[in-house]
Protein backbone atom coordinates (compact mmCIF):
# COMPACT_ATOMS: atom_id res chain seq x y z
CA UNK A 1 0.00 0.00 0.00
CA UNK A 2 1.35 3.41 -0.88
CA UNK A 3 1.95 6.13 1.67
CA UNK A 4 -0.78 8.33 0.17
CA UNK A 5 -3.36 5.53 0.56
CA UNK A 6 -2.33 4.99 4.19
CA UNK A 7 -2.64 8.71 4.92
CA UNK A 8 -6.03 8.81 3.18
CA UNK A 9 -7.36 5.81 5.16
CA UNK A 10 -6.01 7.27 8.41
CA UNK A 11 -7.58 10.69 7.72
CA UNK A 12 -10.92 9.10 6.84
CA UNK A 13 -10.85 7.04 10.06
CA UNK A 14 -10.04 10.09 12.23
CA UNK A 15 -12.79 12.16 10.62
CA UNK A 16 -15.30 9.32 11.07
CA UNK A 17 -14.44 8.88 14.76
CA UNK A 18 -14.68 12.62 15.42
CA UNK A 19 -18.04 12.82 13.64
CA UNK A 20 -19.34 9.86 15.64
CA UNK A 21 -18.23 11.41 18.95
CA UNK A 22 -19.78 14.76 18.08
CA UNK A 23 -23.06 13.11 17.11
CA UNK A 24 -23.32 11.57 20.58
CA UNK A 25 -22.88 14.91 22.37
CA UNK A 26 -26.26 16.57 22.47
CA UNK A 27 -25.96 19.94 24.23
CA UNK A 28 -27.68 20.13 27.62
CA UNK A 29 -29.01 16.58 27.39
CA UNK A 30 -28.34 15.82 31.07
CA UNK A 31 -29.49 19.29 32.15
CA UNK A 32 -32.83 18.87 30.39
CA UNK A 33 -33.29 15.40 31.81
CA UNK A 34 -32.47 16.42 35.39
CA UNK A 35 -34.50 19.63 35.32
CA UNK A 36 -37.59 17.70 34.21
CA UNK A 37 -37.53 16.11 37.68
CA UNK A 38 -37.33 19.42 39.58
CA UNK A 39 -40.17 21.34 41.17
CA UNK A 40 -39.19 24.55 39.40
CA UNK A 41 -37.98 23.35 36.01
CA UNK A 42 -37.40 26.85 34.62
CA UNK A 43 -35.27 27.91 37.59
CA UNK A 44 -33.23 24.71 37.27
CA UNK A 45 -32.63 25.32 33.56
CA UNK A 46 -31.62 28.94 34.12
CA UNK A 47 -29.20 28.08 36.92
CA UNK A 48 -27.52 25.15 35.21
CA UNK A 49 -27.36 26.69 31.73
CA UNK A 50 -25.77 29.82 33.19
CA UNK A 51 -22.51 27.86 33.43
CA UNK A 52 -20.70 26.56 30.34
CA UNK A 53 -19.71 23.34 32.14
CA UNK A 54 -23.30 22.14 31.90
CA UNK A 55 -23.47 22.10 28.11
CA UNK A 56 -21.95 18.64 27.70
CA UNK A 57 -22.06 17.44 31.32
CA UNK A 58 -22.14 13.66 31.57
CA UNK A 59 -22.67 13.18 35.32
CA UNK A 60 -24.98 14.65 37.95
CA UNK A 61 -21.96 15.55 40.09
CA UNK A 62 -21.04 18.24 37.57
CA UNK A 63 -24.53 19.71 37.67
CA UNK A 64 -24.64 19.62 41.48
CA UNK A 65 -21.31 21.44 41.61
CA UNK A 66 -22.57 24.07 39.18
CA UNK A 67 -25.77 24.63 41.17
CA UNK A 68 -23.85 24.98 44.44
CA UNK A 69 -21.33 27.35 42.82
CA UNK A 70 -24.11 29.57 41.47
CA UNK A 71 -25.97 29.42 44.80
CA UNK A 72 -22.81 30.41 46.65
CA UNK A 73 -22.32 33.41 44.33
CA UNK A 74 -25.95 34.45 44.79
CA UNK A 75 -25.71 34.13 48.58
CA UNK A 76 -22.49 36.14 48.63
CA UNK A 77 -24.14 38.87 46.54
CA UNK A 78 -27.11 38.90 48.92
CA UNK A 79 -24.90 39.14 51.99
CA UNK A 80 -22.87 41.93 50.36
CA UNK A 81 -26.07 43.78 49.47
CA UNK A 82 -27.26 43.48 53.06
CA UNK A 83 -23.90 44.83 54.25
CA UNK A 84 -24.34 47.88 52.04
CA UNK A 85 -27.73 48.89 53.42
CA UNK A 86 -27.22 51.75 55.86
CA UNK A 87 -30.62 53.45 55.90
CA UNK A 88 -34.21 52.29 55.80
CA UNK A 89 -37.10 51.24 58.00
CA UNK A 90 -36.04 50.30 61.52
CA UNK A 91 -37.56 46.81 61.18
CA UNK A 92 -35.32 46.12 58.19
CA UNK A 93 -32.18 47.56 59.76
CA UNK A 94 -32.80 45.61 62.95
CA UNK A 95 -33.14 42.37 60.93
CA UNK A 96 -30.08 42.89 58.76
CA UNK A 97 -27.47 42.33 61.47
CA UNK A 98 -28.75 38.81 62.20
CA UNK A 99 -29.42 38.12 58.53
CA UNK A 100 -25.84 39.01 57.62
CA UNK A 101 -24.65 36.44 60.16
CA UNK A 102 -27.10 33.91 58.71
CA UNK A 103 -25.83 34.54 55.19
CA UNK A 104 -22.22 34.16 56.32
CA UNK A 105 -23.27 30.70 57.52
CA UNK A 106 -25.13 29.99 54.27
CA UNK A 107 -21.96 30.74 52.29
CA UNK A 108 -19.84 28.55 54.56
CA UNK A 109 -22.32 25.67 54.27
CA UNK A 110 -22.29 25.87 50.47
CA UNK A 111 -18.48 25.98 50.44
CA UNK A 112 -18.02 22.97 52.71
CA UNK A 113 -20.70 20.97 50.92
CA UNK A 114 -18.47 20.70 47.85
CA UNK A 115 -15.61 19.32 49.93
CA UNK A 116 -17.47 16.61 51.83
CA UNK A 117 -16.07 13.12 51.55
CA UNK A 118 -19.37 11.42 52.29
CA UNK A 119 -22.19 11.98 49.87
CA UNK A 120 -24.97 12.29 52.47
CA UNK A 121 -23.14 15.18 54.15
CA UNK A 122 -23.44 17.30 51.00
CA UNK A 123 -27.22 17.38 51.32
CA UNK A 124 -26.90 17.94 55.06
CA UNK A 125 -24.72 21.04 54.54
CA UNK A 126 -27.09 22.40 51.91
CA UNK A 127 -30.06 21.75 54.19
CA UNK A 128 -28.25 23.69 56.93
CA UNK A 129 -27.83 26.58 54.49
CA UNK A 130 -31.60 26.54 53.99
CA UNK A 131 -32.12 26.53 57.77
CA UNK A 132 -30.01 29.69 58.01
CA UNK A 133 -32.14 31.39 55.35
CA UNK A 134 -35.30 30.38 57.23
CA UNK A 135 -33.75 31.81 60.40
CA UNK A 136 -33.11 35.12 58.64
CA UNK A 137 -36.72 35.17 57.43
CA UNK A 138 -38.07 34.37 60.90
CA UNK A 139 -36.07 37.31 62.28
CA UNK A 140 -37.37 39.63 59.55
CA UNK A 141 -40.92 38.44 60.21
CA UNK A 142 -40.63 38.94 63.97
CA UNK A 143 -39.26 42.44 63.44
CA UNK A 144 -42.10 43.40 61.07
CA UNK A 145 -39.99 43.35 57.88
CA UNK A 146 -41.85 40.52 56.14
CA UNK A 147 -42.55 42.26 52.85
CA UNK A 148 -39.12 43.90 52.56
CA UNK A 149 -36.29 43.15 50.15
CA UNK A 150 -35.03 40.69 52.78
CA UNK A 151 -37.98 38.39 52.04
CA UNK A 152 -37.45 38.65 48.28
CA UNK A 153 -33.76 37.77 48.64
CA UNK A 154 -34.54 34.92 51.04
CA UNK A 155 -37.10 33.47 48.63
CA UNK A 156 -34.49 33.29 45.86
CA UNK A 157 -31.88 31.77 48.16
CA UNK A 158 -34.43 29.19 49.37
CA UNK A 159 -35.05 28.27 45.72
CA UNK A 160 -31.31 27.71 45.30
CA UNK A 161 -31.18 25.60 48.46
CA UNK A 162 -34.06 23.44 47.25
CA UNK A 163 -32.46 22.89 43.85
CA UNK A 164 -29.03 22.12 45.30
CA UNK A 165 -30.41 19.74 47.90
CA UNK A 166 -32.48 17.93 45.26
CA UNK A 167 -29.48 17.57 42.94
CA UNK A 168 -27.30 16.37 45.82
CA UNK A 169 -29.92 13.74 46.73
CA UNK A 170 -30.11 12.62 43.10
CA UNK A 171 -26.33 12.49 42.90
CA UNK A 172 -26.10 10.40 46.09
CA UNK A 173 -28.82 8.00 44.93
CA UNK A 174 -26.93 7.43 41.67
CA UNK A 175 -23.69 6.93 43.57
CA UNK A 176 -25.30 4.22 45.73
CA UNK A 177 -26.88 2.51 42.72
Amino acid sequence: MSLSKIVLVYAFTVVSVIAMLNAEQVPYKLVDSVCQKQGNKQFCLEVLKSDARSKFAKVITTLTTIAVDVAKKNSTATRDYFLGVKTGPSAVLKSLKDCITSYNNVIVNFKISLNEGECSLIGYDIHNAGDEVRSCQAIADSNGAHDSFITARNDITQEFCGLCESLADLMCSQTRA
